[in-house]
């Protein structure tokens, strides 16, 4: 265990309150939880900029991506309950292989770990805020 004094402006302190309040006001585990947390953050991204960046960027780059893909003919609008319904009425249908294979590339996808990569980036880049993941 090393032992150090911090110094730290009281903006830092305030945005280290949430992690003060769960720790009853423990310093040293408030800033762990902080570290942890940036652990977490920084996964998947080469720098502590590119992190920020993404976590960061403009809210209205998601309209433009959409209306791209809208525009190219990738992708149609769909209401939400719409799409809701269509989960829950196709659930235990197998889809022909002909149309997995137009949706997925079978050739970059090789595991069920790349077919979660691929669901969850699609999901987040059209805003759906749907999460898929392997339960056991």
């Amino acid at each position: 265990m090393i032992r150090k004094n911090v110094s730290m402006e009281d903006e830092y302190l305030q945005k280290l309150q949430p992690f003060l309040d769960k720790n009853n006001g423990n310093l040293s585990a408030a800033i762990r939880d902080a570290i942890e947390l940036a652990d977490a953050a920084l996964q998947g991204h080469e720098s502590v900029d590119d992190a920020l960046e993404y976590f960061t960027q403009d809210s209205t780059k998601y309209p433009e991506i959409r209306n791209s893909l809208i525009e190219s003919g990738e992708c149609i609008l769909i209401s939400q309950l719409s799409f809701r319904w269509l989960i829950e009425n196709t659930d235990g249908i197998l889809v022909n292989d002909e149309l997995v294979s137009e949706i997925f590339n079978p050739y970059q996808i090789k595991s069920v770990s790349d077919l979660l990569e691929y669901l969850n980036a699609r999901s987040q880049n059209m805003g759906w805020g749907i999460e898929a993941y392997l339960g056991t």
